[in-house]
């Protein structure tokens, strides 16, 4: 009788202790460290790609991973996480694996992978990724990682440009009035850019938008807004409202990123920000 005693008040001080070292837990919104007896492993069908538009369908790497094991049944979660290398897979792509543990990409969905990460990509260049597995059975329990891998390939712009293009111009510009200053179109914002060396030296503080190097279709002063501000100085279209808007002007000399914003509403817009 004594020895049940003695297990039963084990058994509720052993509880308490749990339960009060869960309450800490909650209240600290400290995360619950579990280690896995076996920690999940990850393999690779290749460290290297091609890819191609013309290979866009093709399998380009399989990934496969062992499950981790708690030492007792967990729903655990595994998601495949890739980063470029060298950065601690801070802002990692995720993609979780079904109950088969597998992940295969095609040629075209690798290199959305890379879109994803630079949406900019211009020429195909060899770019290695950072590849691991994140496993997980709850918020408040620290996830587990595989072992990291490695993939390098050379990634295409996924995305097609306008057909229009675009430019500064204008007695404030590089060339005058007689060439353009062509602007880039940048993917991730969809605005055309570039950094320009402009002027303001007597009579030569001006400048204007035009597209495809020709006057048919070029942006002037719409009369609102604040070049240096992020929602920019509002154009108005060469037809709209008079058939030749105003140049705009410049104050201040120096090198400058302009941004051209034809999404803008109710108006194109631009920005002029000093480097």
């Amino acid at each position: 009788m004594s020895s049940l005693i003695t297990r039963l008040s084990l058994g509720w001080l052993a509880l308490a202790g749990l339960t009060l070292t869960m309450t800490s837990c909650e209240k600290d919104e400290t995360k619950v460290t579990l280690k896995m007896s076996t920690t999940p492993q990850l393999t690779a069908s290749a460290t290297t790609a091609s890819l191609a538009p013309a290979t866009a369908n093709a399998t380009a790497v399989t990934y496969t991973a062992s499950a981790g094991d708690y030492g007792f049944p967990a729903g655990v979660k595994y998601v495949l996480q890739l980063a470029p290398a060298g950065t601690n897979f801070a802002n990692a792509q995720e993609f979780p694996l079904g109950a088969d543990l597998k992940k295969t990409f095609t040629g075209a969905e690798l290199n959305g992978v890379y879109n994803a990460i630079d949406c900019n990509i211009s020429t195909p260049k060899p770019t290695p990724l950072d590849v691991r597995l994140k496993a997980t059975i709850s918020e408040s329990v620290d996830p587990v990682y595989s072992n990291a891998l490695a993939i390098q390939a050379s990634p295409y712009q996924a995305q097609t440009a306008p057909a229009d293009t675009w430019a500064i111009i204008g007695s404030a510009t590089p060339k005058g009035w007689d060439a353009d200053t062509p602007l880039n179109y940048d993917f991730c914002t969809r605005t055309y850019k570039a950094v320009v060396k402009l002027t303001t030296a007597a009579g030569s503080n001006e400048f204007k938008f035009r597209s495809n190097g020709a006057w048919t279709v070029n942006l002037g002063d719409g009369g609102a807004g604040d070049a240096s501000k992020p929602e920019g100085r509002q154009l108005a279209y060469n037809a709209e409202p008079t058939p030749n808007p105003p140049n705009l002007s410049l104050t201040e000399a120096g090198t400058y990123e302009v941004t051209l914003n034809l999404n803008s509403k109710p108006k194109p817009t631009f920005t002029l920000i000093k480097k």
